[in-house]
């Protein structure tokens, strides 16, 4: 009697095959939300980076305005003399004053110093500035927008006698000029932020 050879075929059975599926669907899932993670602490690292470096690029242009305060008054569009430090002036502009240090690197026939404000409005803190300290009507001022998600800015002025006043001149100080505010002591700036919380600079005036 010849035997008859016999070829046997090894596979995977239909509950392996599940069991295996199940698996890689169980470790894909886990890759995935792994790599999720990471790309969302990513995306939240260089978020977080970049309003850093708009916060201290806004502070930086702020310290070098109010560091370069001058007593120098101007004209305003329709003739008044302001004084070289005054706030509330409308148009959500809180503060506007004078500073020196204006470069000039084309070496142009024109003033070192510079006329400069600060608004808030829609959340928006926006440096403004004049390229003529004496203004005509026609005479409209640039617009930056340094930082947005602000929630609040204000100033407030220590004077010689280390008492704090909301505005400058202050409301009791009845004729003082821009030659005669030589009482301030320092200028306290504060933004309070939607994430960062409240920011507060103080920033001595030499009169």
């Amino acid at each position: 009697m010849t035997a008859r050879s016999k070829t046997c075929i090894a596979g995977f059975t239909l509950l392996e095959l599940l069991v295996a599926v199940a698996v890689f669907a169980i470790l894909s899932a886990m890759a995935y939300g792994g790599l999720r993670n990471v790309i969302d602490n990513s995306q939240q690292t260089e978020a977080s980076m970049k309003r850093l470096q708009q916060v201290q690029l806004a502070m930086l242009k702020i310290s070098r305005d109010f560091n370069q305060l001058s007593l120098r008054s101007i004209r305003d569009e329709y003739g008044n003399r302001n004084t070289y430090l005054m706030t509330g002036e409308g148009g959500d502009i809180f503060v506007e004053f004078t500073r020196g240090g204006r470069r000039n690197p084309a070496e142009m026939l024109r003033s070192h110093l510079q006329r400069v404000a600060y608004k808030l409005e829609e959340n928006k803190l926006s440096r403004l500035h004049w390229p003529q300290l004496d203004r005509t009507q026609e005479m409209q001022p640039y617009e930056n927008v340094l930082l947005e998600e602000v929630e609040n800015a204000s100033v407030r002025f220590l004077d010689n006698n280390n008492e704090w006043h909301n505005e400058w001149p202050p409301l009791d100080a009845a004729g003082l000029t821009g030659g005669e505010t030589g009482a301030l002591s320092a200028i306290e700036f504060t933004l309070e932020l939607q994430d960062w919380g409240e920011l507060v600079r103080l920033f001595a005036v030499n009169s």
